[in-house]
């Protein structure tokens, strides 16, 4: 079995110009995109201001966390070792957390030849209120986020009206990309080459029938693990690709290094297990049984226990010093107001339900017995 690690080596020694790039060269660019590049003076998007890969991967912080985890770091050093990546561009990069908006939003450029650049957004980081924002999804059309992702891209672009741009992003990062792509004016939208998703949730069922959507879904691609869970969320009219995954069950699967890969693309499975379509079913049949008001208060409550507590980070969780802060969770939760908990409790019943019935309904399907009592 190979992963992306193998890929790097069996590609090193090739340039862009030689090997063009192609959907693991863009994972392995999305990966690092994940570590923290803040400080390193990137953040302008003059072709001056440009740093090469090899110049600032020494500078990044090295302590391990949610968001630097070793497999990455690894990725980095590997990926600095080579012809292929060392002296790609690195500009434009942008990291914000807004409490007032919940919104958290972060990408970068990559200059990948004279006239070809590569937009990536980051997926979800560790903050509370990234994954508050996320959940918004499941009942907002346009998040914060998205908009953002729409006007760096948009900026960019003008930026360089000679350029040739790619965009891409894994997770919520994919959501942004395909979100970002579909509401370019159509004189942007005709100079956008490739849009890459890898396991990242689809647009709201309002989004996908417009103009814009339509008109660059040609050009997109999508990536997703046989168990996948997160990229089966909301809706899509691309076909995808499902990857073999070593990993055990649908949440760790989101992990692409765990991705399997055969020479230059990723190796292909027919279909995605049983679990991730049940799964798949059940969340569109409860966020479309539940009012979005609903989904709004229950969203707000919940991460509201977390916020309140004084926990802002999923590493937060993760510290002995926080105990009294996890105790202080319990606390709320327990204090809640009883028509909040009534109505907490109740949505998490339903969901819970709708996921058996589902299960149920599977197992009663004649192809489920099919060869047993002959």
């Amino acid at each position: 079995m190979a992963n992306i690690f193998d890929y790097i080596q069996e590609v090193k020694d090739q340039s862009i110009y030689d090997l063009p790039f192609l959907e693991l060269d863009v994972l392995a660019l999305i990966e690092i995109t994940y570590l923290s590049f803040d400080g390193l003076g990137l953040e302008e998007t003059h072709p001056k201001t440009e740093r090469r890969l090899i110049e600032v991967a020494d500078q990044l912080p090295r302590t391990l966390s949610m968001m630097t985890i070793q497999d990455r770091l690894d990725l980095l050093d590997q990926m600095v070792l080579t012809t292929r990546f060392k002296n790609v561009k690195l500009l434009g990069y942008k990291n914000e957390i807004d409490h007032e908006l919940e919104k958290q939003f972060a990408a970068m450029t990559y200059r990948l030849s004279l006239d070809t650049y590569l937009v990536i957004f980051r997926g979800t980081d560790d903050s509370i209120i990234g994954w508050k924002e996320d959940f918004h999804m499941a009942y907002m059309d346009h998040i914060p986020a998205q908009k953002s992702a729409l006007s760096y891209l948009k900026k960019m672009m003008e930026r360089y009206p000679k350029a040739r741009f790619w965009v891409a992003g894994h997770s919520k990062g994919g959501n942004l990309a395909s979100y970002a792509a579909s509401f370019l004016p159509a004189c942007l939208q005709d100079r956008l080459e490739r849009i890459y998703s890898y396991d990242a949730p689809g647009l709201n069922k309002s989004l996908v029938s417009l103009e814009g959507y339509l008109a660059c879904s040609s050009k997109m691609k999508g990536y997703i693990p046989q168990g996948s869970i997160i990229g089966m969320m909301l809706e899509g009219s691309i076909p995808l690709e499902v990857v073999y995954s070593t990993a055990k069950g649908g949440l760790a699967q989101h992990n692409t290094f765990t991705w399997q890969v055969e020479g230059r693309h990723f190796i292909t499975l027919d279909q995605t297990t049983a679990d991730s379509q049940q799964m798949d079913k059940t969340l569109k049949n409860w966020v479309q049984e539940v009012p979005k008001e609903e989904l709004k208060d229950f969203f707000d409550t919940f991460f509201g226990l977390i916020l309140d507590a004084g926990i802002s980070s999923i590493d937060d969780f993760l510290k002995f010093e926080n105990i009294s802060k996890l105790k202080a969770i319990v606390h709320n939760a327990r204090t809640l107001d009883p028509k909040k908990r009534e109505m907490m409790v109740g949505l998490m019943r339903q969901l819970l339900d709708t996921r058996y019935q589902i299960w149920r309904k599977e197992r009663e399907k004649p192809s489920f017995l099919e060869g047993f009592g002959k």
